[in-house]
């Protein structure tokens, strides 16, 4: 029996074929050597001595054979005292510590592995469900994508891209460039060449010849990736199926075409105006271009809508209430050329989309003519046909305004009332043509001895009526006395023979609120009536506080 000095409190015994037995270094190392040379040493058991009942490295002993890939699984191990006797796992406590905490580790390492696996499961299953999803998507887009590796020359197609090519699924071996129509396929070579260059993106709608002989429009999106030597590397890209937007486009534009060459024949002119801040012109037709004397050569977006309008706020208006009310008639206002000229306009205009822009669609009317007949009706309708002075009817309507505004604002009011002396004796000898002649020339005295302000009507047949805005009883007669010199003055020929008339005036002014237009017409009537029973060609002042009318006689 071998001994060795460094073996401590314990020696190992190993037990075999031939019986002869080693102690525990020697043991222990021809175990590794073994298992390091991959060779298998045939045990039959293995026993361990004990001494001084300290089993700790008895410990090692056992697991170091258990460890080993030398070790077999019927190996036997003893613990023997040093007096001979043998117990089977003597102190097993401290072996079942270790095994347990080997099963623990064991059990640890099972967990996390089914943990992770399980993990990777539902991201995967995740990543299915994206998967089905994009492609659903890509199916409802009828869109599809693809890749080119330059390095391998391999394409990848997604089965989406295979569809909206109209190419068969799992078909190979095709390129792209192929199934370009070849009317575009120059225009996409332009679109794509700097992508190549630069490694950008590229767009560009084009048409493509499916295998099946269908003809789609198509938009190719896609980048080029360039290595180190800035040469493409590799490309993806994305197509997608636009043939039922752009057979839609091609409608509208031609239903764009109809409809402008149907408003270019229109015999008004029409205005197409974006509603934004400026209001630029987006289209005009042939008369609109006649009408505003526009040259005929000038493109529609060089026309601003701001020339057109005489009146800004006329144009922001017009605009602002046809947003309004969506819809607008017949709108009277003041527009002009571009020489400046201004004419009268009815605008009727209607919100509308004009190739994807929300517009204004502007009818205009030249109105000017008619207008000026409107004008001259409401004119011969208000006013004496032969004088042009208010007619009796326009003159007491005005004559009860300014009467209210007097009363609102405490403001005095005077009234004359005048008649041409024997005027009638003159149409008797002369003729009525020659009494009209008188009747226009002395309207016209009147009205040039008048302020703006004033209202002055024929009330009668020679007779004329005058209302003083604003004016004092003393001003009033200052005024009559002024009409009825100037009128003196004038000198009428008929047949080489000088004529000159006079003229008699009353004079009356309001003294407070409560007296109506009717009353002053009472009054004035009086004093013009005292003038005729004076003698004719005087001034009459007849006060409403009951004092005697006061005489302005004209007569030497």
């Amino acid at each position: 029996m071998k001994t060795m000095a460094h073996t401590g409190d314990f020696v190992t015994a190993i037990k075999r074929h031939d019986h002869s037995r080693l102690n525990y270094t020697d043991g222990i190392t021809e175990i590794a050597a073994s298992s390091a040379g991959n060779a298998r040493v045939r045990w039959t058991d293995f026993k361990i001595v004990k001494k001084q009942e300290s089993f700790s490295a008895a410990v090692v002993g056992c697991l170091a054979p258990l460890l080993s890939p030398a070790a077999r699984a019927m190996d036997e191990v003893e613990v023997l005292y040093e007096g001979g006797r043998s117990s089977w796992f003597e102190h097993s406590y401290w072996v079942a510590l270790v095994l347990g905490i080997l099963l623990l580790v064991v059990a640890l390492l099972w967990a996390l592995y089914h943990y992770f696996r399980q993990a990777l499961l539902d991201r995967e299953e995740v990543l299915d469900s994206i998967r089905e999803r994009l492609q659903e998507a890509q199916a409802i887009a009828r869109v599809g994508s693809w890749s080119r590796d330059f390095s391998t020359g391999q394409t990848f197609w997604s089965d989406e891209a295979r569809q909206v090519l109209g190419m068969e699924a799992g078909a190979t071996g095709f390129h792209y460039e192929s199934l370009i129509h070849p009317a575009d396929r120059e225009r996409v070579t332009e679109a794509v060449a700097s992508a190549y260059v630069t490694g950008g993106v590229y767009h560009c709608d084009h048409r493509v010849r499916c295998p099946n002989g269908q003809e789609k429009y198509v938009h190719l999106a896609g980048q080029v990736f360039l290595g180190d030597g800035y040469t493409p590397v590799r490309e993806t890209a994305t197509v997608q199926d636009i043939t039922d937007t752009k057979l839609a486009e091609m409608a509208q534009q031609r239903n764009e075409h109809r409809m402008q060459a149907i408003l270019d024949a229109a015999p008004y002119p029409i205005l197409i105006v974006e509603l934004v801040e400026e209001y630029p012109v987006l289209y005009a037709n042939q008369s609109a271009f006649e009408l505003f004397d526009i040259d005929p050569n000038t493109p529609c977006d060089e026309l601003r809508s701001r020339e057109f309008w005489s009146r800004r706020e006329d144009r922001t208006g017009f605009f602002h209430d046809l947003q309004q009310q969506q819809r607008l008639l017949d709108q009277q206002m003041l527009l002009q050329v571009q020489s400046g000229r201004t004419f009268w306009a009815a605008l009727t205009g209607n919100l509308m989309d004009f190739a994807g822009v929300k517009a204004a669609f502007i009818s205009i009317m030249d109105i000017t003519e008619r207008k000026r007949l409107q004008q001259e009706l409401e004119r011969l309708t208000i006013t004496d046909p032969l004088t042009g002075v208010l007619n009796r009817r326009s003159f007491f309507e005005f004559a009860h305004k300014e009467q209210r505004r007097a009363c609102r604002y405490q403001q005095p009011l005077v009234m004359l009332l005048m008649d041409i002396d024997r005027l009638k004796q003159c149409n008797e000898h002369f003729g009525n043509a020659f009494g009209d002649s008188v009747l226009r020339r002395f309207a016209e005295v009147a009205r040039d001895n008048l302020r703006e302000e004033d209202v002055l009507g024929r009330v009668g047949g020679e007779e004329f009526c005058a209302l003083l805005v604003a004016s004092p009883e003393g001003g009033g007669y200052l005024v009559a006395e002024r009409i009825r010199r100037r009128w003196m003055e004038e000198v009428f020929t008929y047949d080489g023979q000088a004529l000159s008339f006079t003229v008699s005036i009353g004079v009356t002014a309001n003294i407070d609120e409560r007296e109506q237009v009717e009353d002053l017409m009472e009054r004035a009537d009086a004093g013009l009536n005292a003038a005729k029973h004076a003698g004719r060609n005087c001034v009459i002042v007849q006060s409403g506080d009951g004092r005697r009318p006061h005489i302005h006689s004209g007569k030497p």
